[in-house]
């Protein structure tokens, strides 16, 4: 029974818990994606600024001197040029292949100098082709910054060599001084730009351009911010074997997600890598849209739960205090009827003897102490020996039942009836006026002997009985005595004949 009352609810709230951890399962996915979305959109972020700051460095190394020439060759036939950095490494050339290597000049015919210029001026052949080469540098305040290397095909010229003087450069000197002066004068242009726009004016332009980028650096492989949109962190240094390539932190009490570009996104200029601040309050405003959301859903299954399992469990308790009510009804019937088997006698019906005297001594008592009239009846069946020996004990049993039966019905409900053992039945009469007791008595002897009992084999017996009766006195001081003189006017009816009432004392 246990089981059946508790197994529904404790269901449902087995249910409610799968729903919570279902909610529970789905905020942790949804944040898991939230923030695998982050870090993608991150990663793209990196990648865009890391391919940015080096097309910035690019385009800050190379001049496009290619397009110059072609703008302001003067007519000449230019057949190689380069543009070559103080260390010797070729930074710009009309061949691509050649960026980035070691320039090493070869074997010339003849050098001439420019004194305006500085410059070296040689002839030589150049893939079997006659060419006048130009070996130029370039100053700034005194320092060398490059050095230019022009080649212009002379071939369609008839060269000729004098010890002090080439007609082939005098004819061409003034076209070719104002290329290299033009050249100069785009290199210096281009340098004074890119000194103005450097890195971290590119850094801060980038992050106020957008919305959800708080800070960007650039951080060399020793762990040291040398750039950033935020100036201030300039020279800090950040420990990697403690760092998180990826993580969320807080900047001002302000969720901030940190990115360092792993080792495979280094930028191209001295193996540098990207730090990188992005605003996660979106993702944490979602985050906790989620939670709320998850929580929420959570509370209402398991309240939802809860008020179906009290609810069911009211209607089973009730049920339960119902039945038990009913089980105790049927336990106190079931008492009540062996309680009362006990105290009635089997054949008539009537009280038994051990009732009777239970009776009998209580309501003498209450008589003597409130003072109420009291009488006392015992009632014989006459010559019931005989009946017994002529006609059997089932038909003396039978004499008796209609007997007590016939006794019931002629006295009232609130008087007490019980057998005291045989044919002999006692009457208690409480607050009976005596001075009507004996016609109570005679009513009951007529009721036994209006009619013959009628038996089961068609026969019938005439019964009579003798009664005798006391009343309580003043003077008497204990039942017993009552009974003794009820017993002892029964013993006078009988001896006068039967079938008759006296009452004590006898006449």
């Amino acid at each position: 029974m246990g089981f059946k009352k508790y197994n529904i609810p404790l269901a449902l709230l087995t249910l409610a818990i799968t729903l919570s951890s279902l909610s529970l399962y789905n905020y942790n996915t949804q944040k898991d994606l939230l923030l695998h979305q982050m870090q993608s959109d991150a990663g793209d972020i990196v990648s865009s600024i890391i391919a940015s700051i080096d097309r910035f460095h690019e385009v800050k190394s190379t001049m496009n001197l290619q397009k110059l020439m072609g703008e302001v060759s003067l007519g000449l036939e230019i057949f190689e040029f380069r543009y070559i950095e103080p260390d010797g490494t070729i930074s710009n050339s009309m061949f691509k292949e050649e960026i980035g290597v070691q320039y090493h000049r070869t074997g010339f015919k003849r050098v001439m100098s420019n004194p305006e210029y500085g410059g070296e001026f040689f002839f030589e052949e150049r893939d079997y082709v006659p060419v006048m080469a130009i070996y130029y540098p370039l100053r700034v305040s005194g320092q060398v910054i490059g050095y230019i290397d022009l080649s212009v095909d002379i071939s369609e010229y008839d060269v000729v060599v004098r010890d002090n003087v080439e007609f082939s450069l005098l004819r061409r000197q003034v076209d070719i001084l104002n290329l290299l002066k033009a050249i100069e004068g785009s290199v210096k242009n281009s340098l004074d730009i890119f000194k103005t726009i450097d890195i971290h004016t590119f850094l801060d332009s980038y992050v106020k351009s957008a919305k959800n980028i708080i800070q960007l650096a650039i951080v060399n492989e020793s762990g040291e911010i040398v750039m950033s949109s935020n100036v201030e962190s300039i020279g800090e240094r950040i420990d990697f074997t403690s760092f998180n390539t990826s993580q969320l932190i807080e900047v001002d009490n302000s969720p901030v997600y940190r990115i360092l570009a792993d080792e495979g996104s280094h930028i191209s200029v001295n193996d540098e890598r990207l730090l990188l601040l992005i605003d996660a309050a979106p993702y944490a405003a979602n985050k906790q849209k989620l939670l709320a959301t998850a929580v929420a859903t959570s509370g209402a299954a398991i309240i939802f739960a809860l008020f179906i399992a009290y609810t069911i469990y009211r209607y089973t308790h009730e049920q339960s205090r119902e039945e038990k009510a009913r089980l105790e009804a049927m336990v106190k019937e079931r008492t009540q009827e062996i309680e009362m088997l006990s105290k009635t006698d089997a054949l008539t019906g009537l009280w038994n003897r051990g009732y009777l005297e239970e009776m009998l001594a209580m309501e003498f008592k209450r008589a003597r102490r409130y003072r109420h009239e009291f009488a006392l009846l015992i009632i014989d069946l006459d010559l019931f020996k005989l009946v017994n020996d002529n006609y059997g004990h089932l038909a003396g049993d039978e004499v008796l039942r209609q007997a007590s039966t016939r006794i019931r019905n002629s006295l009232r409900e609130t008087d007490f009836i019980g057998r005291y053992g045989g044919e002999e039945i006692v009457v208690i009469l409480t607050e009976t006026d005596t001075k009507y007791v004996s016609e109570i008595a005679n009513k009951v002897r007529n009721a036994i002997g209006e009619m013959p009992v009628e038996l089961d084999n068609n026969g019938s017996i005439s019964v009579t009985a003798s009664i005798g009766v006391s009343c309580l006195r003043a003077e008497t001081e204990a039942v017993e005595s009552l009974f003794k003189e009820a017993d002892e006017a029964l013993y006078h009816a009988k001896k006068n004949g039967r079938n008759q009432v006296a009452v004590y004392p006898p006449a």
